[in-house]
C-alpha cells in the first residue's frame, strides 16, 4: 500500500510540475492579408496597448528606431512587385522598421531578415520612404495596421497607434501586366507549352504526327536543348532514325554549350543506339 501511496504521489507531482500555465500575450500577434490588383500582401505583427503609457516622445523617443511592433520583427511579404509611394519594391519578404518623428516618419524595408531595428544601420535598407504623420481623431489603444482605400492597382497601408497615423500608397502596374497577359494569349501557347503537349502524346502512344507538329512550334518559338530531345525521341518512334541522329546531334551541342551532363549523357547514348 506504501508503494501504491509513494506512486501516486511521485506522478501528482510530477503531472504539477510539467504542467505549463497559459497566460494572454500583453502583445499578441496578428496577421493582415489583402489583396489589390493582381497580387497580395502579407503583414505579421504583434499589436501591443498604449496601456495608459504616453507612447511617442517619452516610451520611444522621437527621430530613433522602433520595431512597429513588439516582440518578433514586423514583416511584410508581398507576391509581386509593387511600389510604395512611387518607390519600386520587388517580390519578396522584408522585416520593417520605422523611425517615428514629430512631423514625418521614415518607414524602413529590410531584405536581409537577419537585421531588425536592434541591428540595422543606415544604408543596410533595400527601400526608405518618408511619410507625413497624421493625428488620429481618438486614441489607438493597440498598435494597429490595416489597408483602406483598395482599387483595381493602389491601396493603402495604414499605421496607427495612440495618436499618430501614417499610410503608405501600394501600387502596382497591373495594365502593363494585363496588356502581356493578352500579347501571350494572342500569341499562343509557349514553348514549354508546346513541349508538355507533345511530351505528353509521346509517352501515351497517340498521334506522333501531332507530337512532331507540337515538338517543331516549340522549337520554333525557342530552340534547346530540351525539346530537341523531345524531338529526337518522337522521330525515333516514328522509325525515322536518321532525322532522330540529326535532332540528337543538335540537343547534344546545346546541351555542350550549356553544360548540362544529363542532356550530354542521354544524347550520346541515343546517337550510339541509333547509329548501330
Amino acid at each position: 500500500m506504501k508503494k501504491l501511496l509513494h506512486l501516486f504521489a511521485f506522478v501528482s507531482i510530477s503531472i504539477f510540475t510539467n504542467a505549463q500555465i497559459e497566460l494572454p500575450a500583453p502583445s499578441p500577434g496578428a496577421t493582415l492579408i489583402q489583396k489589390f490588383g493582381l497580387t497580395e500582401i502579407k503583414v505579421d505583427y504583434s499589436r501591443p496597448s498604449v496601456n495608459g503609457r504616453q507612447i511617442f516622445g517619452k516610451l520611444h523617443l522621437m527621430d530613433s528606431i522602433w520595431r512597429l511592433g513588439a516582440n518578433s520583427p514586423t514583416t511584410l511579404a508581398v507576391k509581386d512587385s509593387i511600389t510604395v509611394n512611387g518607390k519600386g519594391l520587388a517580390k519578396g519578404t522584408y522585416n520593417v522598421i520605422a523611425r517615428p518623428g514629430k512631423n514625418n516618419w521614415e518607414i524602413i524595408f529590410l531584405n536581409d531578415l537577419s537585421i531588425s531595428a536592434f541591428t540595422y544601420k543606415p544604408g543596410s535598407e533595400y527601400l526608405k520612404v518618408s511619410v507625413p504623420v497624421m493625428k488620429t481623431p481618438s486614441l489607438v489603444e493597440s498598435f494597429t495596421i490595416g489597408t483602406s482605400d483598395i482599387k483595381s492597382n493602389t491601396c493603402k497601408l495604414t499605421f496607427e497607434w495612440e495618436n499618430s497615423s501614417v499610410s503608405l500608397q501600394l501600387e502596382q502596374d497591373v495594365h502593363t501586366k494585363v496588356v502581356n497577359q493578352i500579347k501571350q494569349k494572342a500569341a499562343g501557347p509557349s514553348a514549354a507549352e508546346y513541349s508538355t503537349m507533345a511530351r505528353y502524346y509521346l509517352e501515351n502512344g497517340d498521334s506522333l504526327t501531332d507530337a512532331l507538329a507540337f515538338i517543331n512550334k516549340s522549337i520554333e518559338k525557342n530552340e534547346g536543348f530540351a525539346n530537341l530531345r523531345i524531338k529526337s525521341l518522337i522521330q525515333a518512334k516514328s522509325g525515322d532514325k536518321a532525322g532522330a541522329i540529326e535532332s540528337a546531334k543538335k540537343s547534344l551541342a546545346k546541351a555542350t554549350v550549356a553544360k548540362n551532363q544529363d542532356y550530354i549523357k542521354m544524347n550520346n547514348d541515343s546517337i550510339a543506339e541509333w547509329e548501330k
